[in-house]
């Protein structure tokens, strides 16, 4: 197939309509796994094979996920402009909760679960940017480090009400080198 597609032996249509066809099976089984509990292993695994499914912030998932001998994310990634960001994700099911169960002063607020998952996206954030003046970080990962962000995917938004969804966009907007993102907006 790389031969024909080099070669353009196979019309570009034809070249859409595969790549079209291998998505959309993708997005099917990214839909069933979302109705099994699966392991993080599991969902690294099809993200890892589907990465395009990020958008474009991403260019390439790096071979490397070691930042230190501490930390491990799920993902370290070239970005489009040719920098390292890190992608931790946690599996959607698993009993975490993204919201806690009860309002603050009429309030959405994120459950401690949350909190653990944004602090271990900090950390990391943290710890790449400590190795990121190191010559043997950059020879492991291969990309240049300036100002790296996260990007955590996290739980669940497909049941949300009009003001989860508003709690969302303001706890988001807090950060500047950190997106949350559920598995739902990802299927988006």
């Amino acid at each position: 197939l790389e031969f024909l597609i080099n070669n353009d032996v196979i019309p570009q249509d034809l070249e859409i309509g595969l790549t079209h066809a291998r998505r959309s099976r993708a997005i099917d089984e990214f839909y069933s796994l979302l109705e099994s509990d699966h392991i993080e292993d599991r969902w690294q695994g099809w993200f890892e094979e589907n990465s395009w499914v990020l958008g474009s912030d991403f260019v390439k998932v790096l071979d490397e996920r070691a930042i230190d001998t501490k930390n491990i994310s799920d993902f370290l990634m070239e970005s489009y402009d040719g920098f390292l960001d890190v992608v931790e994700i946690k599996r959607p099911e698993g009993q975490l909760q993204f919201w806690s169960s009860s309002l603050d002063h009429g309030n959405w607020v994120p459950h401690s679960d949350l909190i653990k998952a944004i602090t271990q996206a900090s950390i990391y954030i943290y710890e790449v940017e400590r190795e990121s003046n190191d010559m043997k970080f950059f020879e492991r990962v291969g990309v240049k480090t300036i100002k790296p962000r996260c990007t955590l995917i996290y739980g669940r938004s497909d049941t949300w009400d009009n003001a989860q969804k508003e709690a969302f966009r303001i706890l988001n907007s807090s950060y500047h080198n950190l997106t949350i993102m559920t598995y739902d907006h990802v299927v988006d």
